[in-house]
């Protein structure tokens, strides 16, 4: 366990820390996935990930849907998402990440790292070829301006083909400074935008009552041409952290997130039977538009005595975000088989008035943190959270609902021994529960917020070799959002997600780096529904099993390695009836890095075949609902670090 050391300074719990400056991480050549793991439940560091979760997925739930995002430490509400440009890595804190987190969330939180800037002038180039044919150029710098500011800069464009035969033209660019104006103050600014052209509309396969299709061709498009999404991205901000008079430490943040959807279609298949007759529609939305402004406040004070630290900390989070959604139309093409490629002339699609709505919440908290040297810890939390959201729908009144809640966190360690610790955590959160699915009749309508819950428990063990093991049982209780009778996606019950996860990472013999997890869970809906028999005990797209193993092995030839990585699942509900499930699936796939010079520059060259054996999985979006995985791809990337 990751415990505070106790020294006679200030002692501040945020694991924030801003990076200093000549940071060696600021080199793209050092991106290393595994290497950079500190345990198995989640990590990425550049354009890799390892890890049983990601930002998307965290013991069957998505922070990123619940909200649970963290920009160096404090919180964001972002709807846009971010650029490589300008974040250099993600981790996902949950269990024993968790413990030393101030306001944990049940559903676990994603907290990004901001591209450092140093005091060498880097500028690093990526060129890639891959995953299905496109390519790619990253140029990442960081320029030295002062004692006192340097800056982050970075641009990159690829042309990406999707599993589906959909491609799409992107375009990236982040700005970000990092600037000491006096003595024991940080400010950090930054801006980013990620433009999206042509990205055509991937299938979604919604199949009749009790049917599973069959597999589909992959890498091939069968839409037209002008059924395309144009989307811009954008994120800004300010990070501010300083040393105040009297033992106090403040940090600021301060973020505007846009997510603008110019243009958006969806491409449905419905009625999917069998032998891959269904019925086609494509439906077309007016520009969509989320828009976040949020931010933090907190002041911590910290007191050392001998083996114990005592540290409070209050912190004031606001969001406010507006939506701009609804007003699509659809047209259905009639019959057809889901591999036929239409072609029709673009038409006049009879476009309706938008719903707006607005959320603003306010949370207040307080946290006390105990450390007690090489024995254990003590964290406990509670935050009041005032909720309001505003809803204006076409031809109807204005809705508005006020949700205030309170909302706590306790968790505790105790170091049996130097290589032994046993922990455990409570958390009660209010999260967001993201939008309705293409597949339903109110699609894209924003879903309400929500109260979850969550405990767990475990013990960290430090193996021989400096293996380490992380263990233990949870439990993540929220609403159950489904499609009724009418296929309109609301709250119809409650889930339970109740299971163990394991993570081990270390070098078992020389040469080896891994990173290996499992997660064994038992999800099950609950309420009127399912006793009426309504849907079924099964969550939608949910596994009992999910193992994962990665790793890089060092060959004879210096500098090179061998890379490798199995994920499996256990089969999936396919449907909330639970009448058909997707089998399980294991996807390998394996590689090489090679570090090396180019004159004096440091380079890497990396290639990687994933999905081995061309193994087809679908993915299941909502109840009947899929998309194709991707097939067996190949990637070659350049890095040179100039």
């Amino acid at each position: 366990m990751r415990f505070l050391k106790l020294a006679p300074v200030r002692v501040v719990l945020a694991a924030c820390a801003l990076g200093a400056p000549g940071e060696a991480l600021a080199q793209r050549v050092n991106d290393n996935a595994v290497a950079g793991a500190e345990d198995a439940f989640g990590a990425s560091i550049g354009n890799e990930r390892v890890g049983l979760y990601s930002s998307s997925e965290v013991r069957g739930f998505s922070p990123i849907t619940a909200g649970n995002i963290r920009m160096e430490g404090l919180y964001m509400d972002r709807p846009a998402s971010f650029t490589d440009r300008l974040v250099e890595s993600n981790v996902v804190r949950v269990g024993l990440a968790a413990q030393n987190y101030l306001f944990p969330a049940p559903t676990g939180i994603v907290d990004y790292r901001i591209r450092p800037a140093g005091d060498r002038r880097v500028v690093s180039l990526v060129a890639g070829y891959g995953p299905m044919g496109g390519g790619r150029i990253e140029i990442d710098s960081q320029i030295p301006l002062s004692d006192t500011l340097s800056l982050v800069a970075g641009v990159a464009g690829f042309d990406d083909e999707f599993a589906s035969g959909a491609d799409a033209v992107y375009g990236s660019y982040a700005l970000a400074a990092r600037w000491r104006p006096m003595d024991k103050v940080l400010v950090l600014p930054f801006w980013s935008r990620v433009d999206t052209w042509d990205r055509e509309a991937t299938a979604l396969h919604v199949a009749a009552p009790g049917v599973l299709p069959e597999s589909v061709a992959r890498r091939r498009y069968a839409g037209p041409a002008w059924a395309d999404y144009r989307n811009i991205a954008t994120n800004a901000g300010v990070l501010t952290r300083a040393a105040l008079p009297g033992g106090f430490d403040l940090a600021v943040g301060l973020f505007r997130s846009v997510n603008d959807t110019r243009e958006n279609h969806a491409l449905v298949l419905t009625n999917v039977q069998a032998d891959g007759s269904a019925l086609r529609r494509i439906s077309r939305d007016p520009r969509q538009k989320l828009a976040s402004t949020s931010g933090e406040i907190r002041l911590s004070r910290a007191l050392v005595r001998g083996d114990w630290a005592h540290a409070l900390h209050a912190s004031l989070r606001g969001r406010q975000r507006e939506s701009l959604y609804g007003g699509g139309a659809s047209l259905n093409l009639g019959a057809t088989h889901v591999e036929d490629r239409v072609d029709i002339v673009e038409p006049v699609f009879a476009l309706s008035t938008r719903t707006r709505d607005e959320v603003e919440q306010w949370t207040g908290g307080l946290a006390y943190d105990l450390r007690w040297r090489r024995r254990g810890s003590l964290s406990l939390g509670l935050q009041r959270a005032d909720y309001r959201k505003t809803v204006q729908r076409p031809d109807r009144d204005r809705a508005v609902a006020h949700d205030p809640a309170w909302l706590y966190n306790a968790a505790a360690s105790w170091t049996v021994t130097p290589r032994l610790a046993l922990y455990g955590s409570v958390t009660r959160g209010l999260e967001e529960s993201g939008v309705a699915p293409d597949s339903a009749a109110n699609r894209t309508q924003a879903l309400p917020a929500i109260i979850t819950d969550q405990w767990d428990a475990g013990v960290r063990w430090v193996l021989p070799r400096n293996l380490r093991m992380v263990a233990g049982g949870f439990q993540v209780r929220k609403p159950y959002f489904a499609a009724d009778d009418a296929n309109v996606f609301r709250e119809m019950g409650s889930v339970r997600h109740r299971g163990v996860e394991v993570s081990l990472t270390g070098s078992p013999v020389e040469g080896l780096s891994v990173v290996a997890g499992a997660v064994l869970m038992r999800p099950r809906v609950t309420g009127a529904p399912v006793r009426e028999g309504r849907i079924g005990r099964e969550p939608v797209g949910q596994t009992q099993r999910v193992l994962t193993l990665s790793g890089t092995w060092a060959l004879p030839v210096e500098g090179l390695a061998f890379t490798f990585a199995a994920n499996n699942h256990g089969r999936r509900a396919a449907d909330q009836s639970n009448r058909t499930h997707t089998p399980a699936a294991t996807i390998l796939d394996a590689g090489l890095r090679y570090r090396f010079d180019i004159g004096d520059k440091p380079a890497l060259l990396r290639a990687q075949v994933t999905n081995l054996a061309d193994t087809f999985d679908w993915k299941v979006i909502s109840s009947g609902a899929f998309e194709v995985n991707a097939p067996r791809t190949a990637t070659v990337f350049l890095t040179v670090d100039f």
